[in-house]
């Protein structure tokens, strides 16, 4: 795939050291998944990962990691012993973009 994802673990509070979520955002795309922890399972909702990335009040309690950082932690958030992969990711992305009206010019950052 040409386009790239971010990894994104957030904390409970700036004190924590066990990350209680993942994102994954396609930036250049205005996309992002979350794990939903209720549904038990990834949910498109570019929105709310853009207002908990930009807020200040939440730099200290999210971190941009790699891949390999994300796949090291995503069982103990996910329950799940692996990440799909980027593919899966980018279908995910799509489907929740063609299924919702989001803003395109959302600029994820903060982390």
């Amino acid at each position: 795939m040409s386009r790239t994802l971010s990894y994104y673990l957030f904390y409970r509070t700036d004190q924590s050291t066990v990350p209680a979520g993942l994102f994954v955002v396609g930036a250049s795309q205005g996309e992002a998944l979350l794990w939903d922890h209720r549904r038990g399972t990834w949910a498109y909702d570019p929105g709310l990962v853009t207002r908990f990335l930009n807020d200040y009040r939440n730099f200290d309690r999210c971190e941009n990691v790699d891949r390999m950082r994300a796949e090291q932690v995503v069982q103990a958030i996910t329950g799940v012993p692996a990440l799909p992969d980027e593919t899966a990711f980018h279908t995910m992305l799509a489907s929740g973009a063609a299924g919702h009206n989001a803003d395109r010019s959302a600029q994820f950052g903060g982390c």
